[in-house]
């Protein structure tokens, strides 16, 4: 009776635990349909495209008995749209169509042979850095959303105020949670969420539209208006430029999601291969690519391990689709993710710690700039890109100027020179 009670309990853990990833996904939901709405794409069509591309992709992880999550990334649309689109002029067909081009690339460069070869490319101190990177990322983005911290005219933030009731909400949400961390509470982020809604909800900050559900409506708009023909030469270098930062861009982003997950190397390489192949699926139905989430970790961490988690995921990707309204009214007052992003954030970062205790490394000037990149850069820009590119150009410059170029692997000096181009494209 107690095995069976325990098993039992294991499996709502493991279906609560995609809950509550599902829930921590939506407002990028919200966000990216409005970005895209800047370059002209219908926000509707944008908005159901999005969710059905993330539920195959999530629900293709789950087959390959992986317990992750796949959403469009803001930071790529950000990129696509501000750097891309408006800048350069593209449309956002034809950015639909640099992301189907980066993934057949990416299908391409999944092949084992190649995936291989490419294996050692980062070096394996930033490798081991990555959950704390992530973890330091997930925490500023919780505070970011409670607006504990807010923009500061004068530097990068500054704290916010505690009247706000996102504010002191979010910081008791947190503490409560930390509270039942200390205390060994099993469950402790699921119950941190669950007990943050249900104040939020009762004091109500958070309340239900008048008109919660709608039918999905948009895709006809979107659905299969891909372009990959450039109208010039200018367009031509623009999106051969854009597919170029784009594969550096979203296989850095999934290559280090998979350093904090529980994926087995061999799966590793077929899992990529797979992101790839649902982002040329998703090009044509009207989505950016998608990629592994961050917030995969978040299921990991509150217990998710089979397949159990990735229904719990698509339960909430699938009422998405008819609950647009009531998810959006959450998306704006989005508190109850906050303690699991902060819980979340500092697991990971005592997993570092403790991959680090079992084996030290010596701290010269190259690992040291190589965890400035990852702890520093990669929260602060919100980009993982940004972060794991800063890491390897620094570390492969550092040691070639100490003399021991000899040491980089030529894939690896290959890599940096790839990020390299991707800071100065991005920059222009």
């Amino acid at each position: 009776m107690t095995v069976h009670g325990g098993e039992q309990q294991d499996r709502w853990q493991d279906f609560g635990a995609g809950i509550v990833m599902g829930a921590a996904m939506i407002p990028v939901f919200v966000l990216v349909p409005l970005m895209l709405r800047e370059v002209g794409m219908d926000f509707a069509g944008a908005y159901t495209a999005a969710i059905l591309a993330a539920l195959l992709g999530t629900l293709v992880m789950g087959l390959m008995h992986l317990p992750v999550a796949v959403m469009p990334s803001a930071a790529l649309t950000s990129y696509l749209v501000y750097l891309v689109g408006i800048s350069q002029g593209l449309s956002w067909q034809q950015l639909l169509g640099a992301g189907g081009a980066a993934s057949v690339l990416g299908m391409l460069l999944s092949v084992p042979a190649i995936g291989r070869y490419f294996s050692g490319a980062v070096p394996s101190v930033i490798g081991r850095l990555i959950p704390g990177g992530i973890g330091v990322m997930l925490i500023v983005m919780g505070l970011i959303k409670s607006r504990i911290l807010i923009r500061s005219p004068w530097t990068v933030s500054m704290l916010g105020n505690f009247q706000d009731p996102m504010a002191y909400l979010g910081l008791m949400g947190i503490l409560l949670t930390l509270a039942m961390m200390a205390m060994q509470f099993r469950g402790a982020l699921l119950w941190g969420f669950v007990l943050t809604a249900a104040v939020s909800l009762a004091e109500g900050f958070w309340a239900f539209p008048d008109a919660p559900f709608m039918l999905p409506e948009g895709l006809d708009k979107v659905a299969w208006q891909l372009n990959l023909l450039p109208g010039n030469e200018a367009e031509t270098v623009n999106m051969a430029a854009a597919v170029l930062t784009l594969l550096v861009m979203w296989g850095s982003m999934n290559w280090s999601c998979l350093q904090v997950l529980p994926v087995e190397p061999p799966k590793k390489e077929k899992s990529l291969a797979a992101i790839f192949a649902v982002g040329g699926v998703s090009s044509l139905g009207g989505s950016l690519p998608v990629s592994l989430s961050p917030l995969s970790v978040v299921g990991s961490i509150c217990g998710g391990r089979g397949f159990l988690t990735v229904i719990g995921t698509s339960l909430v990707l699938a009422a998405a689709l008819f609950c647009g309204p009531v998810l959006r009214s959450m998306a704006d007052f989005p508190v109850m993710i906050v303690p699991v992003l902060v819980g979340a954030g500092l697991m990971l970062i005592q997993r570092m710690l403790s991959e680090f205790d079992r084996n030290p490394v010596e701290w010269s000037l190259p690992e040291l700039v190589a965890a400035v990149g990852v702890l520093l850069i990669m929260p602060l820009s919100g980009s993982m890109a940004a972060g794991l590119g800063s890491s390897v150009i620094g570390y492969c410059l550092l040691r070639g100027a100490a003399g021991e170029s000899s040491r980089i692997p030529a894939v690896s000096w290959l890599l940096a020179v790839l990020f390299i181009l991707y800071f100065v494209y991005a920059a222009l």
